[in-house]
C-alpha cells in the first residue's frame, strides 16, 4: 500500500505543477488584455479632449466673425478713412493680410467680449474688398437676388482665429460680407 500512496502523491505533484504553470500563462493574457484596455482607454480620453479643443476654437473663430462682421456693420461710417493703413486690424483693398503669420494676429482686433475655456480670445481683421454693384448694374450676387437700383455696395472679407483650451487647436474662418 505504501507504493500506492507514494504514485498517488507523485501524480498530484505533477498534475499541481501544470496547474500552476497553466494558471501562470493565464494570468500574464489577462494582464496584457487589461493593459491593453488601459491604453486604449487613454487614448480615446485624449482624442475626446482633443475634439473639445477643436470645437471651443471653432466656436470661438466664428464668434470673432460675426464680431467682426457687426463691427464693420455698425462702427465703420468713413470707409476710406478707417481702411487707410492706421487702424488695427483694418487693411486696405489690395493689401492681401498673411492670416497664417502670427505678425498678422499680433496686429489685429480682439473679440468684444469675454470667451471662457479658451487659452488666447480669438481675434479678427478686416480686409477692404471695394465696391461691388452700382445704380444702373445687376448685382447678380448669391443672397442678393437680380436687384438692380441699389446703390453700390462695400465688400470687405472678415478672417477670424481662435484657439481652444490650448494654442495648439486653432482655426480660422473667413467670411465676405457686404453692406
Amino acid at each position: 500500500m505504501e507504493n500506492g500512496t507514494i504514485m498517488n502523491t507523485r501524480q498530484s505533484f505533477a498534475q499541481r505543477g501544470s496547474a500552476l504553470i497553466i494558471s501562470l500563462v493565464i494570468l500574464i493574457v489577462m494582464t496584457l488584455i487589461g493593459l491593453t484596455g488601459i491604453s486604449t482607454s487613454s487614448l480615446e480620453e485624449k482624442m475626446a479632449g482633443n475634439t473639445r479643443d477643436r470645437a471651443l476654437a471653432f466656436q470661438a473663430a466664428e464668434a470673432a466673425l460675426r464680431d467682426g462682421e457687426a463691427y464693420f456693420d455698425d462702427e465703420i461710417v468713413a470707409i476710406t478713412a478707417a481702411f487707410d493703413g492706421s487702424n488695427t486690424g483694418l487693411y486696405p483693398a489690395g493689401s492681401n493680410p498673411d492670416v497664417f503669420s502670427g505678425e498678422t494676429w499680433e496686429n489685429s482686433r480682439v473679440y468684444s467680449d469675454i470667451i471662457d475655456d479658451v487659452d488666447t480670445q480669438p481675434r479678427y481683421i478686416i480686409e477692404l474688398l471695394g465696391e461691388i454693384g452700382g445704380t444702373g448694374d445687376t448685382l447678380n450676387i448669391q443672397g442678393y437676388g437680380e436687384s438692380s437700383g441699389l446703390t453700390g455696395l462695400t465688400a470687405v472679407r472678415v478672417t477670424a482665429r481662435g484657439t481652444g483650451g490650448s494654442d495648439n487647436s486653432v482655426v480660422i474662418l473667413q467670411s465676405n460680407f457686404s453692406r
